[in-house]
């Protein structure tokens, strides 16, 4: 067991259901017993004929966490995962029905009347068995784990893992010092005296970890690798092939703005409509210059043009020419691949504001979260537009000149040119930018996931429309977010770049051959 008493304090393993869990309990007398509907946010559980022990466990599970062993004096207070033939009829059928539902049963340790730390199932497929750990093994936190402030509390979360642990109490940090890698043996398992953190008993920090380790955030080093005296400990997710290449944070994106491995909101849920306005469809200008665009006929352009199959086939480049790029080419491109075409009432349960628009390339809930800002470094060889930052505007079909900070300017079109092997300069940088409250305001969970996806779905269309016209173009697999908010004026936090497109002048041979051509 790992339960003890140590100067007083005694530890107290609790179990409650999730909040979003309610049982549906029938007290009548009825024989055979009537069976109980458990209601989830992953569907419905039938528990058939449960005894009187399982309906009044489960009833005050639902208030709160609870100990059961005031519900059935000899349940194992850590609980276990095999039959125990001791236990009474009622222990064991609460503990087949507690293994059935682990994944809406909440696990809290708690020290005297003070909760400590909750461990909260994730997704169906939690499982949760704590096991004493070997005090001779070093244990850290998953490199995958992360700490954040939510709802009150601490947590602990990892993209690895089908739980989360809630720090309850200033006193559970302590158990952070314990998980640096190092060995839980008497002689090491009290964090050194000047950091004048609390203390507590050995039992407690001990059931904790094995809390923390069952759930995933915590892991223990291999047998074998103790960490002796000239021997570090080997850890085995730092070895794991199919671990190795993902960073914590592009593995946590994925998990998170995918269903599965978490247990928050995902979709069109709009969950700040009662608290901010409706993020416009349409970026609002500032009265600064603009500079209409040509209309370009589309029918002329598909008699004219290079078939679908032969702009697929002949793919994009970024060629070094003689040309420039003219006027009427910039505004075929974005025309053809950016402008709005129309707009679009709200939808069903979309707030008052909340318009769409209908645009040339697909985005995930017609968000069209995405801004195009077209840079024109002095070094170019076109003389149209005169050089600088401009906005384009997709529902007037619009240039507008914006009020760029040089030195940041071309800070980025020495990246683009690095990043795009170029000899020289860019003729033109089209920065992707992003005004996220579009896309967070109508998507839980996955708002920025999709921001990237219509980011690939815009670059995709700018190419196939750039090789249709006969200009270069190359989307870039690296920007500097903080130098595009400096060299356009924008606050990172509301609208920040999350892509970058070359546009070449077409090669000599094209240069004379219309537009159209390839």
């Amino acid at each position: 067991m790992l339960i003890g008493h140590l100067a007083g304090l005694q530890l107290t393993e609790l179990w409650s259901l999730r909040d979003d869990a309610f049982p549906h309990l029938d007290w009548d007398a009825s024989d055979p017993p009537c069976p109980v509907m458990l209601d989830t946010r992953w569907g419905e559980l039938r528990l058939d004929a449960p005894g009187p022990a399982v309906r009044e466990a489960l009833r005050r599970m639902r208030t709160g966490p609870v100990s059961l062993r005031n519900v059935v004096a000899d349940f194992p207070q850590s609980g276990v995962a095999e039959p125990d033939p001791a236990l009474s009829p009622e222990a064991a059928e609460l503990l087949a029905v507690l293994r059935r539902i682990q994944h809406v049963v909440v696990r809290t340790l708690a020290v005297g009347s003070v909760p400590l730390l909750s461990v909260v199932p994730l997704s169906p497929q939690a499982g949760f068995a704590p096991r004493p750990l070997p005090r001779n093994l070093p244990a850290r936190l998953s490199r995958f784990t992360v700490l954040r402030y939510a709802q009150g509390t601490l947590r602990l979360e990892s993209p690895l893992s089908h739980h989360r642990a809630e720090l309850l109490c200033p006193e559970a940090s302590v158990l952070l010092a314990r998980l640096c890698g190092t060995s839980r043996d008497a002689a090491g398992a009290a964090p050194p005296e000047e950091w004048d953190l609390p203390a507590l008993p050995d039992d407690v920090v001990d059931t904790a970890l094995s809390y923390l380790t069952a759930a995933g955030l915590a892991i223990l080093a291999e047998t074998g690798h103790d960490g002796g005296p000239g021997t570090p400990p080997r850890f085995g997710e730092d070895h794991d092939p199919a671990l190795l290449t993902w960073s914590p944070d592009d593995l946590l994106l994925h998990s998170r703005s995918r269903l599965g491995r978490h247990d928050g909101d995902v979709g069109a849920t709009f969950e700040h409509a009662a608290r901010l306005p409706a993020e416009p469809v349409v970026k609002a200008t500032h009265g600064a210059r603009t500079i209409p665009l040509p209309r370009p006929e589309l029918d002329g352009l598909g008699r004219n043009g290079p078939t679908f199959s032969a702009v697929m086939e002949r793919g994009p480049s970024l060629p070094v020419g003689a040309g420039e790029l003219t006027r009427d080419q910039i505004a075929s491109l974005l025309y053809q691949a950016a402008r709005i075409r129309s707009l679009v009432a709200p939808g069903h349960a979309a707030p008052d504001g909340y318009l769409h628009s209908e645009r040339p390339y697909s985005s995930l809930g017609d968000t069209y979260a995405l801004e195009l800002y077209l840079l024109f470094p002095p070094e170019r060889k076109n003389v149209w537009p005169t050089p600088g930052a401009y906005h384009y505007d997709p529902a007037a079909h619009a240039l507008e000149k914006i009020d760029e900070v040089p030195e940041a300017l071309a800070e980025l079109a020495v990246i683009a040119q690095a990043e795009g092997q170029l000899a020289d300069p860019p003729e033109l940088l089209i920065t992707i930018t992003a005004r996220f409250r579009r896309a967070s305001g109508k998507f839980s969970g996955i708002a920025y996931a999709s921001v990237l996806k219509d980011v690939g779905a815009l670059q995709q269309t700018l190419s196939l429309v750039a090789t249709a016209l006969g200009l270069g173009s190359c989307a870039l697999a690296i920007g500097d977010a903080d130098a595009a908010a400096r060299a356009l004026g924008l606050d990172w936090r509301t609208e920040s770049s999350v892509g970058e497109f070359l546009i070449g002048a077409p090669a000599p041979a094209a240069a004379g051959a219309g537009p159209n051509t390839v």
